[in-house]
């Protein structure tokens, strides 16, 4: 069976990115700019590593999403490197982002 080709967030790329710290409630911690030809594998792994050295404990991540997840007591961080900065949306945000009451659709 041929494999099909998985999309990585983490390969080399032409593009910026932008390494994104959110609390759980979505509010942006810390956005960083990546510029193009970053080793976005060794961004993905520093932070954890400095999370787990500051008495963070890891939760669950995922290298396909390019994001993971820490808690410290009640705090708990989700940590991500993306395509678009922190509060632009990208092309599929309408999509991922349903409306509810008091938020316009792609907000």
């Amino acid at each position: 069976m041929p494999r099909r080709n998985v999309f990585d967030p983490l390969e080399p790329t032409h593009e910026p990115r932008w390494h994104v710290a959110r609390n759980m409630h979505g509010a942006v911690l810390e956005s960083r700019l990546l510029l193009a030809a970053t080793d976005l594998k060794r961004v993905f792994v520093a932070p954890r590593l400095e999370h787990i050295d500051g008495g963070w404990q890891l939760g669950e991540f995922g290298s396909r999403g390019g994001v993971f997840f820490c808690a410290r007591g009640t705090e708990r961080r989700m940590i991500s490197i993306t395509p678009t900065a922190a509060g632009q949306s990208g092309r599929m945000a309408p999509h991922i982002y349903p409306t509810h009451p008091g938020r316009e659709k792609g907000d």
